[in-house]
């Protein structure tokens, strides 16, 4: 693949008839190349307290006599 010039302006102009090539970030169906098997067992996820929890009762709360 020739090397583009660093500056936009001097970019060769794009031929509307020219194929449009595939992102190389997705499989396309055809690939030789077999998708990895799924996990066979779901990884544990450690949560990450990021704050404590707020007491659902708050502290200046009195108990009502029964």
């Amino acid at each position: 693949m020739p090397s583009m010039p660093s500056d936009p302006d001097k970019y060769p102009p794009l031929d509307p008839g020219a194929p449009i090539p595939d992102d190389p970030g997705e499989l396309s169906p055809d690939s030789p190349v077999p998708l990895p098997p799924p996990p066979t067992e779901p990884v544990p996820v450690t949560p990450v307290p990021s704050e404590p929890s707020p007491d659902p009762t708050p502290p200046d709360a009195v108990p009502e006599p029964a």
